[in-house]
């Protein structure tokens, strides 16, 4: 396996805001002449959440390392937050999606099979990189090169609505707080359309911090729209699982207390998105 970090503001000449970030961690699959020399894997692009205060570290590395060993080359985000507003953010997604796609064969990755999966706020990113990919504001800061939206998405317990059932601290980190409009704008459920890359949709119902009801709006939204979709909802589970594991929590954070209290299929999370995605032909390539 090769990593490595690539600066995407950097890679692409384009410049970056004060203070921002757009860092993407690379963990990629190598082939080998003793199994498969023409491999080609599927990619999975990390979108960690942190309500666009903060990149959580629960939801990048381990996750990674969850979709490694299906077969995945992983790409972990570390994206711009507050007080750096839209469009970063969904900029630094075009980027990430420009480099994974245009260095394809170099990295041994099908440029038809590269997804991305998000968790809270990350999940909203990932929305956004699902629906508006090409809109006029990251146009005029990035040119994508690439069709930038993903083959499919996995939203995990997402951020999904900017109304009364959402997660208001996400939509004024991301947008400013008086920029109503935007955040508006920015509620997934008004997004979702024919065009929107299918999505794998998980949340417990009862999470604390993102209320169920954002997952099943944007379930609602996918069927009104017409696109594939997967939805399931665990019954018990605080928010942030990540991989609902030993590796994302630990005893000197109390967190094993918080896996013990989850339901305990929640982990399976992982073996049902990759089973979706391979009922669209997402999958290892020789």
């Amino acid at each position: 396996m090769k990593y490595f970090t690539v600066d995407l503001y950097e890679y692409f000449g384009v410049t970056k805001p004060e203070g921002g970030v757009g860092a993407l961690t690379c963990y990629v699959k190598e082939n080998s002449r003793e199994i498969s020399p023409e491999r080609y894997s599927p990619a999975m692009l990390v979108i960690p959440g942190g309500g666009y205060s903060m990149v959580s570290d629960r939801e990048g590395e381990p996750v990674a390392t969850a979709f490694l060993s299906k077969g995945f080359s992983c790409f972990v985000l570390n994206y711009s937050v507050a007080p750096i507003r839209f469009p970063y953010q969904l900029v630094e997604g075009v980027m990430a999606m420009n480099y994974i796609r245009l260095n394809s064969k170099e990295l041994f990755v099908d440029e038809n099979s590269v997804c991305a999966v998000g968790f809270s706020a990350g999940g909203h990113l990932c929305s956004t990189l699902a629906t508006i990919p090409d809109c006029a504001e990251v146009s005029k800061v990035f040119e994508s090169k690439v069709n930038a939206r993903p083959n499919a998405v996995i939203l995990s317990y997402p951020v999904i609505t900017s109304s009364a059932k959402g997660h208001a601290s996400s939509f004024f980190n991301l947008c400013g707080d008086h920029n109503v409009d935007l955040q508006k704008a920015l509620d997934i459920t008004k997004l979702v359309d024919e065009n929107s890359a299918p999505a794998f949709i998980w949340a417990t119902y009862e999470d604390g911090i993102v209320p169920v009801k954002n997952s099943l709006l944007v379930a609602d939204a996918y069927d009104r729209a017409g696109v594939k979709f997967s939805l399931h909802i665990w019954g018990k589970g605080a928010h942030g699982l990540s991989v609902a594991d030993k590796t994302v929590y630990g005893d000197a954070t109390g967190g094993y207390e918080i896996i013990e209290n989850a339901s305990k299929s929640v982990k399976l999370w992982v073996d049902l998105a990759v089973e979706w995605l391979e009922e669209l032909d997402i999958s290892v390539k020789s």
